[in-house]
């Protein structure tokens, strides 16, 4: 139960920031406790609801301004209540048809404990390369669009492949599309909401849910909500002064040395 805590205080810290949670969770479930990888994966994405709790609790008044919103809905981006709740029903509807590949994909395939590694290590570096690359980028006044709903729900599918950080490829995404730093993050994390919540629908439904216990279940999602509610506000402060794109590129490298091993 210990460990099932320590991984959903990580959780609960690293998911406000574009380093991906998953990948390093991934990392230091099969590097240093052993996990076999495909369970390491399943239990890094079950501990997304407590964070997801927590982003609930955090975003309450924008969630309830679009549900009050609902009885009025039309589909569209003319009005900014219509246009937000598009961007999410789209967005997700992407999100989840390449997640759900990508996720199979991954399960199908057989990786050792390098090569898994390894993925984990290039997708740590591509992250930090979009994140350096959208820091160049001026902002603008810009308003969701339909381009921009599929475009986010393509990166938002990507973050299955842990390594690929969701908040960090998503607002890197709004921001190399000019939108302001403050809009890109709200829509990231408003967005994730959807996502998550399916994501963990779709583990039981595909009977992919981590071997563990209940007791461990219960235990690492509930020490994720209590950190991540402690430590989202001031983490998002933080995540926009530091460039964390150098601590993803760093750690890339770092996960892909066993690969050289395995190789040579």
């Amino acid at each position: 139960m210990l460990n099932s805590v320590i991984f959903g205080v990580l959780q609960g810290i690293f998911e406000w920031l574009p380093i991906s949670s998953q990948g390093n969770l991934v990392l230091v479930m099969v590097g240093l406790m052993g996990l076999d990888p495909k369970n390491a994966l399943n239990f890094a994405i079950f501990l997304h609801t407590g964070t997801l709790l927590s982003v609930i609790v955090y975003f309450r008044n924008d969630l309830i301004q679009i549900l009050k919103k609902l009885k009025t809905y039309k589909p569209g981006y003319s009005d900014e209540n219509d246009s937000l709740l598009t961007f999410l029903i789209i967005s997700t509807i992407v999100t989840g048809s390449l997640g759900v590949f990508l996720y199979k994909s991954i399960q199908i395939i057989t990786f050792t404990g390098e090569a898994f590694l390894g993925l984990v290590g290039l997708a740590l570096i591509i992250t930090g390369v979009l994140q350096k690359v959208s820091e160049k980028r001026k902002t603008k006044f810009t308003k969701l669009n339909f381009k921009d709903s599929i475009l986010m729900g393509i990166l938002q599918g990507l973050s299955v492949i842990p390594g690929i950080s969701r908040s960090g490829v998503t607002v890197s995404g709004f921001l190399l599309r000019k939108y302001d730093s403050k809009d890109a993050l709200r829509f990231s994390f408003l967005m994730s909401i959807p996502a998550v919540l399916a994501a963990e629908i779709g583990l039981g439904l595909m009977n992919s849910l981590p071997t563990i216990s209940v007791y461990d279940g219960l235990a690492g999602i509930i020490s994720s909500f209590v950190i991540g509610l402690l430590t989202i506000h001031i983490l998002i402060k933080i995540s926009r002064k530091v460039k964390f794109w150098i601590f993803c590129v760093l750690i890339g490298i770092l996960a892909l040395f066993p690969l050289f091993g395995f190789l040579f």
